[in-house]
């Protein structure tokens, strides 16, 4: 046992949470110390160096494992889990389904809900919102976006983009392409145009795994020649943004234009 529960209770919304207390040393935490506040013993364990601080707190089935550490005013509740060497602190909010693990970490006045996974060294803050079935992962910093994806994308997501189209990531941005007329109207949409210096989003993207399917299509330079494009785009889009990366290509539901690779158009 490296902790008991305390007689210092919060009631939070009918629950009652209970302040705790170590009893031993670990981590940074030293005997006596007072952490946060839990609903139940289930909810951190008493294995490793996990630990909540100062005014966090967690409950309902939620748990907090392995390393990983919730402090500052964070809130994990519902079926989350936090662990291995994940830090959730500030203001964030981690619920639902969701977990957060590996060197994640979620702060500020971020949440996390839904069945999303935060993991690798990913980062999500400010006011980022990520729910529903997004995956947020490897290098990722995420701030003020509001993420959503019935979609899991591969694991190996920038290893995919790198291998189909060739095109590199930097800064959780992929640098691509895309043939237009010249009107910078869409190839199978005269209606739609894109404009240079503004990001360029679709309302109701497919979001199934079909690679032709509706959506921004970009790739390599040389990659839509056969549809016969008078001019080409230089665009980037976020990794967060795209639905598939499959046959050479990339499907997104938002791209910035950055410019006109063949001049400048007026």
């Amino acid at each position: 046992m490296k902790y008991k529960l305390t007689n210092n209770i919060k009631k939070v919304n009918d629950i009652t949470l209970y302040q705790i207390e170590a009893l031993k040393d670990f981590g940074d935490v030293k005997t006596g110390d007072l952490g946060g506040f839990v609903e139940s013993e289930t909810n951190l364990s008493h294995e490793r160096n996990s630990w909540v601080y100062g005014n966090a707190r967690v409950s309902g089935n939620a748990q907090v494992t392995g390393n990983a550490r919730v402090y500052e005013n964070a809130r994990v509740s519902g079926n989350a889990q936090v662990y291995e060497n994940a830090m959730v602190y500030g203001n964030a909010m981690v619920y639902g389904n969701a977990q957060v693990y590996e060197n994640a970490r979620v702060y500020g006045n971020a949440r996390v809900s839904g069945n999303a996974q935060v993991y690798g060294n990913a980062q999500v803050y400010g006011n980022a919102d990520v729910y529903g079935n997004a995956k947020i992962f490897e290098n990722q910093y995420i701030k003020f976006s509001r993420v959503v994806s019935d979609l899991s994308l591969p694991e190996n997501l920038i290893e995919n983009i790198q291998s189909q189209t060739n095109l590199k990531v930097f800064n959780n941005e992929v640098y691509c392409y895309k043939h237009v007329n010249d009107n910078l109207s869409s190839l199978h949409d005269e209606n739609f145009r894109y404009k240079v210096g503004e990001w360029i989003e679709v309302t109701d993207p497919d979001i199934s795994n079909e690679s032709c399917a509706p959506g921004l299509h970009v790739s390599h330079a040389s990659y839509f020649e056969g549809n016969n494009g008078n001019k080409v785009l230089f665009c980037k889009v976020r990794l967060e943004d795209i639905i598939t990366v499959q046959e050479g290509k990339i499907r997104c539901k938002k791209l910035f234009v950055i410019g006109v690779c063949d001049g400048p158009v007026f």
